[in-house]
């Protein structure tokens, strides 16, 4: 599983501040370097745009990179974007710039066609096991709610902040939706592990998500 370990931070709050205090680029590249660290692992996990199962890796619902016998295969699948760039660069072994509206892959013109770029070097890569999560949910006056659902916004954005949270303490975390009933109000919940489900209220009660 992996794991954002809290000691890289002096405090809750410290933690925190990181979204406060930080630019899109900053908050792009700590995407960056923990999905792909997630995926080189073979290990689950979701931030914003990005996920991981441990064997593909996806950038808004398109598949950018896999595990094969022989090692690490990307993508650009199809979208020759900033976004697409900065989450491959993440990856051993992968280097691309842009130069007069090309993408160079290590030096070589790359048109984005799938492209072998190690074969294991260096990477470690031990399937483990793959989470559950229950996602059964109860009636909640006009709206579905999960049972085990630890967070509930109608904006999204605010789901990024508590996975890094939750992640830091060894939390993994799955995301759910639903609407309204009747009317479009969409609602964004983050569900924890049945085993997890306890410890993670109380961070968030003692992180207090009022500061955010």
């Amino acid at each position: 599983m992996f794991v954002l370990p809290l000691s890289k931070f002096s405090s809750i709050n410290q933690l925190i501040s990181v979204f406060k205090d930080t630019q899109n680029q900053e908050k792009m590249s700590i995407i960056t370097e923990h999905i792909c660290e997630a995926f080189e692992q073979r290990t689950r996990l979701r931030l914003s745009n990005s996920e991981t199962d441990g064997t593909s890796l996806w950038l808004f619902g398109n598949k950018i990179a896999e595990w094969r016998e022989d090692g690490i295969w990307i993508t650009d699948a199809g979208w020759q974007s900033k976004t697409t760039k900065e989450r491959l660069n993440g990856l051993t072994g992968v280097s691309i710039q842009q130069r007069a509206g090309n993408w160079y892959l290590n030096g070589n013109f790359w048109q984005g066609e799938w492209t072998s770029v190690n074969e294991n070097n260096g990477i470690v890569a031990t399937p483990q096991e793959v989470v559950q999560f229950d996602i059964t949910s109860e009636w909640k006056g006009n709206y579905s709610k999960p049972i085990y659902s630890v967070y509930h916004t109608h904006t999204e954005a605010e789901i990024l902040q508590i996975e890094f949270m939750l992640s830091a303490i060894g939390i993994p975390t799955t995301k759910t939706y639903s609407d309204t009933d009747g009317e479009y109000k969409p609602n964004h919940f983050i569900v924890v592990p049945v085993a997890e489900f306890e410890r993670a209220k109380q961070f968030l009660t003692k992180v207090s998500l009022e500061t955010l």
